[in-house]
């Protein structure tokens, strides 16, 4: 399987992740709780992060539906996910979120891992 077709698919992949974390965060901006979210968020915040994740779900479903992608917007794309699990996990560490979070976030810590090896290996 090629490079590109590798990571078409981490991208229409992590399209559906996105949409799953802003339907998370949606319910709190709303003023709704959310099982899924280990600690009570307020609305407005909520809604900050449900739109930082609907916007690169976005860039995601932009790339993704490229005949070539955008080497710059794939590394972005792949420290915006490492960036997401790094801090996910610091403050599991801080005892902040329960372990459970970090397991939540490997899926991040995949895509990363697709996106810089694809961008690391484009002459």
């Amino acid at each position: 399987m090629s490079r590109d077709r590798v990571l078409r698919i981490a991208l229409w992949a992590t399209v559906a992740l996105n949409v799953l974390g802003v339907v998370v965060f949606a319910s709190p901006a709303l003023g709704f709780s959310s099982p899924l979210l280990p600690l009570a968020v307020p609305p407005y915040f909520a809604a900050l992060i449900a739109y930082t994740i609907a916007l690169f779900g976005g860039v995601y479903v932009w790339l993704a539906l490229q005949p070539q992608f955008n080497r710059a917007l794939v590394v972005v794309s792949g420290f915006g996910k490492l960036g997401f699990f790094a801090v996910t996990l610091a403050y599991c560490f801080a005892g902040v979120v329960p372990v459970g979070m970090a397991v939540n976030a490997t899926p991040d810590l995949l895509f990363a891992g697709i996106f810089l090896w694809w961008a690391r290996a484009v002459d």
